[in-house]
């Protein structure tokens, strides 16, 4: 992420689409929605994000650290929530499943094949 810091009211960040997508960066800058503008653009690698009418007491540098922390945080999350989709629609599908559906047992034999049955353990 390249930063730029305008005046003491306005930074300017670089981001690149390879590394966050647009979704991630809206997550991220809402939060941040009730205390300055923003504005983001799209551009042929990156996205340009301005911040602007920040306040004279905050601190820009502690800003940018939470900005990059944020950013990691809400990849992190889009990251799982792409991972456990699957596993999200099964456990929804057997809530609102009949109770016959999803109770057979799976095929196949269960027992390891170093000799560990799993029915010794009953």
């Amino acid at each position: 992420m390249k930063v730029e810091i305008n005046n003491k009211n306005t930074v300017i960040l670089h981001i690149d689409k390879q590394i966050y997508n647009i979704t991630v960066l809206h997550k991220c800058f809402y939060w941040y929605t009730s205390k300055f503008e923003i504005d983001i653009e799209e551009r042929d690698a990156y996205y340009v994000v301005t911040l602007s009418k920040i306040p004279d007491l905050l601190d820009t540098q502690t800003l940018i650290s939470d900005i990059r922390k944020n950013l990691i945080d809400f990849k992190t999350r889009d990251l799982i929530t792409k991972e456990t989709a699957d596993v999200k629609a099964l456990l929804i599908a057997k809530a609102f499943a009949n109770e016959e559906d999803f109770d057979e047992l799976p095929p196949g034999d269960v027992n390891d094949p170093l000799g560990f049955n799993v029915y010794d353990f009953k």
